[in-house]
């Protein structure tokens, strides 16, 4: 309980306590008979009490002098009249000086504390008794609930008592005493001026949360979050509520300002019953938040009762995975949602497949089921159980996961052609329409007609595998002659023979040709794709692994496809279909195209001595070479080798050129041996296959001139034999 005094006298109040204590121990060892015939005093305390709160009444400085709290009674005889605020001011009690006064006859002023509230003490900084009172049978007392203060000061004198707590009640009157005889009309009379009670308050100010929305109830049986949440609550005293306050997790709340009051000190409720304020909050964080509501009475006792609220602010999240292809002889797929939630748990994961109804799980991670030919699309969103003021829970941003569940694919490329290809014709079927309502025109205007469910024939393309007949034999039992034997049976059975490709996926071209290449698209279980595009990738055979596109073809209706490939090196040659929403990518094998190097040579001098040094020069054709070079050497054939001579290797430069100078040596007569270059087999960088350049003859040796005699002579005869012979046939 807290306690306070709203009166504060300085220096003269601490004299008045320290005085009073010594007068209370020498009046408490008195009979109450005696204190009658005390001399009068300047201050009289039975006790003292620090007290809640102050009620003032009548007095012109601290009251405003008005009474708010005292109630008179009077009896015939002795009249009461309240001239608080006026002259001659103070809450009188007076006899009339016309008539005697039974014995026991008493006037006076009470007041009563409302529920709640309870007297302490009381104080009287002036009153006044008249002389004629004293001893002439009238007794002026203080009262209380359980008590009484005989009063015998003269004019002017103040009175204080304390120590009288609990009482509801306090109150002074003018008595004629009841145990003597009547007393006279003499003017007594007992005035107080001034009036100070200090009362106590019993009960704390009660608090009382607003609405059963209100996050006080909310936030303790749930999980809460966001802003806009009401703390409104009303708080009430037997003194009034003087101010009111509130803190979330420990941060005041400000804003909209708070009630308050200046507290009215001369009423028992010095400031409104009951006042209430409506302040809301955002909320932040995660985990337990203390929420305190908190009103302070007029009488300075204060209420600040707590609650632990839940705070979930975290928002959801949700992540989906498994697999983006699949095939369709794998069964039902599966994507995985998983969600992210904070403390409040998980509320629900809710699904949608293909845009279809949600299904709702309600564990982490989920499976979501998905089947069927084709392209799905899975969106799903997570919540917790963290609401927000509008009762709403959080909820994730949508994620979305896409899945083809498809037919597999087998792509098959050759270099030969495709055998037992499905035997397709165009044949016409009827297919029936339903009734429709079309628009046509007729007479330049649009119309609408009703068409009837008719039939129609439109063309269509079936295939089938080509069927053979072939003869089967087999072992059968039969009855002969009474004994059972095994015998021969042929029969003849049709068998469809399935598309394929015949296993050839090597093949050797010409430089500078170019070829055709094959192959065929269907499912695995047989059926052909048609009208499918593929592609032909092809990579130089360097090992880089720099593939680019050669062709694009689209597959016939029985699956099969045909593309020319340009002239160019040993390549690797692939097909490629990129899939649809139905069916799978695949791939083929890499079929290899080989292709012999073009080396082109000249050879200068074609006939020197055996001694002699040619020159040989030279190039391959068609780039392509590494860096390091490409390695050569010289061949030479000769006719009493196997083999030929292979003088001296070499290499090209990084452009593929080449020049050497190579002589035979010693020798003797005259040689002519072709010569040519040729490539140390297949480089594993150079993509063209091992060859050799065309073969140059050069003659080594030089024949010696014979001279005969009369050589010149004989030639200018013959000359002449020529001329006259010429001349006969003429």
């Amino acid at each position: 309980m807290c306690e306070r005094s709203l009166r504060t006298r300085g220096w003269f109040a601490a004299a008045k306590v320290l005085l009073s204590l010594v007068v209370a121990y020498a009046l408490l060892s008195l009979a109450p008979g005696a204190l009658e015939a005390l001399a009068p005093a300047p201050l009289q305390v039975i006790g003292t009490a620090q007290a809640d709160e102050a009620v003032y009444a009548c007095g012109t400085q601290d009251a405003g002098g008005v009474d708010n709290v005292f109630t008179g009674y009077e009896t015939f005889g002795i009249a009461i009249n309240n001239y608080c605020g006026q002259a001659p001011g103070g809450l009188q009690i007076n006899n009339d000086t016309k008539n005697t006064i039974p014995p026991g006859m008493s006037s006076g002023w009470i007041a009563t504390a409302p529920t709640g509230l309870e007297i302490a003490g009381a104080t009287v900084p002036s009153m006044y008794l008249s002389p004629t009172t004293v001893g002439t049978g009238y007794i002026a007392d203080f009262y209380w609930a359980g008590g009484s203060q005989r009063v015998d000061n003269s004019s002017g004198s103040s009175y204080s008592v304390g120590g009288i707590y609990p009482s509801s009640t306090f109150g002074f009157d003018l008595e004629c005493n009841p145990s003597g005889t009547t007393c006279p009309a003499d003017g007594a009379g007992f005035v107080v001026y001034d009036i100070q009670l200090d009362v106590r308050e019993t009960v704390n100010p009660s608090v009382v949360a607003l609405s059963a929305n209100n996050l006080w109830y909310k936030g303790a049986s749930e999980y809460v979050r966001g802003s806009g949440w009401s703390i409104a609550y009303s708080a009430s005293a037997p003194s009034g509520i003087e101010s009111m306050s509130a803190s979330q997790n420990g941060q005041p709340i400000q804003l909209p300002i708070p009630p308050g009051c200046t507290p009215n000190q001369t009423v028992w409720q010095q400031c409104p019953g009951t006042q209430t304020w409506s302040p809301t909050v955002s909320l932040s964080g995660n985990g337990d938040q203390p929420l305190v509501l908190s009103a302070t009475s007029a009488a300075q006792n204060t209420s600040s009762p707590a609650e632990t609220i839940e705070v979930d602010s975290q928002t959801p999240t949700i992540a989906l995975s498994g697999p983006t292809t699949a095939l369709s002889t794998a069964g039902t797929q599966y994507v995985t949602a998983t969600a992210m939630v904070g403390p409040s748990g998980l509320g629900s994961i809710d699904c949608a497949v293909d845009g279809g109804p949600e299904q709702s799980y309600s564990t982490s991670p989920a499976e979501i089921p998905v089947s069927g030919l084709g392209s799905h699309s899975v969106q799903c969103t997570a919540s917790n159980r963290s609401y927000d003021s509008a009762g709403q829970v959080a909820v994730s941003t949508p994620a979305s996961f896409s899945i083809d569940i498809a037919q597999p694919t087998a792509s098959g490329i050759t270099f030969a052609n495709v055998i037992h290809s499905l035997k397709c014709k165009k044949v016409k079927e009827r297919v029936k329409f339903a009734a429709r309502w079309v628009t046509i025109r007729r007479h330049g205007r649009l119309v609408k007609v009703h068409r009837r469910t008719h039939t129609k024939l439109v063309k269509a393309m079936k295939c089938r595998d080509r069927i053979v007949k072939r003869k089967v034999t087999e072992l059968v039992k039969v009855k002969r002659h009474g004994r059972t034997v095994v015998v021969k049976r042929t029969k003849v059975e049709k068998v469809a023979l399935p598309p394929h490709v015949v296993d050839q996926s090597t093949k050797r071209v010409a430089y500078g040709k170019g070829t055709t290449v094959s192959g065929i698209l269907a499912t695995t279980n047989g059926i052909a794709l048609g009208g499918r595009t593929v592609q032909i990738l092809t990579a130089a055979n360097n090992q880089l692994g720099q593939w680019s596109q050669a062709a694009v073809v689209a597959t016939t209706p029985e699956g099969t496809w045909t593309a020319t490939l340009p002239p160019g090196p040993s390549r690797l040659v692939e097909a490629s279909y990129a899939g649809d929403s139905t069916t799978l990518p695949s791939t083929s094998t890499a079929a290899t195209l080989l292709v012999p190097a073009r080396i082109g040579i000249t050879i200068a001098p074609r006939q020197v001595r055996w001694s002699g040094v040619v020159t040989i020069r030279g190039h391959l054709a068609g780039g392509y070479v590494p860096p390091d070079g490409v390695p050569l050497y010289l061949e030479i054939p000769l006719p009493h080798r196997h083999r030929p001579y292979k003088p001296v290797p070499f290499r090209t430069n990084a452009k593929g050129t080449f020049a050497i100078e190579w002589s035979w040596g010693s020798g003797a007569g005259v040689a002519t041996y072709p010569i040519r270059v040729a490539l140390l087999g297949t480089g594993s960088n150079y993509p063209f296959t091992a060859s050799s350049s065309s073969a140059v003859n050069v003659t080594f040796g030089r024949a010696t001139p014979l001279r005969r005699r009369g050589h010149h002579k004989h030639g200018r005869g013959r000359k002449r034999k020529r001329r006259h012979a010429k001349h006969r046939t003429r």
